[in-house]
């Protein structure tokens, strides 16, 4: 695992950094589904998944790079029968210069918005479950019945690996703006 936010600490604009944990709004998390509401305060919500109320702008390259790239991993992950899984993407200004260790990847150094205010570093993780396994069986099974009691909707451990692979990318590609370099 690679620490993403690698040269934050050394950078005189560290606290204009920021980062969301994405995931597809449709699902609804176990954490919070399973467990009565006054049982979870609202720091521990707010910590289940993010909502980026921007959006991600690139040139068009940039995003072809970048869902070219998800569409290879989330393939991988679908055929694993892996689903719940998030992209994580930092922002940080487009004036600094942090360090990367390793291999000098664009997503890793940073890529800049096409507006020229940002650059986005962006990484697939999470926890994975593998649909097919007995825990992940036995969860889904009770999340079912909850879920004909309680009403919820969809969740991630519910779900099959393609679906969860199509509402990801579609999530992706909603939260893109793409525009030429304008800067």
């Amino acid at each position: 695992m690679e620490n993403m936010l690698c040269g934050k600490n050394d950078d005189p604009a560290k606290d204009q950094w920021e980062t969301y944990d994405l995931k597809p709004v449709d699902y609804f998390y176990p954490e919070r589904d399973l467990v009565p509401d006054p049982l979870l305060d609202e720091k521990t919500m707010e910590k289940l998944g993010d909502r980026l109320e921007d959006k991600i702008r690139l040139s068009s390259g940039d995003f072809e790079d970048l869902i070219g790239t998800l569409r290879i991993d989330t393939k991988f992950l679908q055929e694993s029968n892996a689903v719940d899984y998030s992209l994580f993407l930092v922002r940080y200004p487009a004036s600094s210069t942090p360090a990367v260790v390793g291999k000098k990847n664009r997503w890793r150094v940073g890529v800049p918005s096409s507006d020229g205010k940002w650059k986005y570093r962006a990484v697939l993780l999470d926890f994975f479950w593998a649909r097919h396994k007995l825990h992940a069986q036995a969860m889904a099974g009770v999340v079912q019945t909850f879920n004909m009691i309680g009403r919820q909707g969809p969740m991630t451990i519910t779900t099959t690996a393609e679906e969860y692979r199509r509402k990801s990318l579609e999530m992706v590609e909603a939260m893109v703006e793409v525009h030429e370099e304008e800067y």
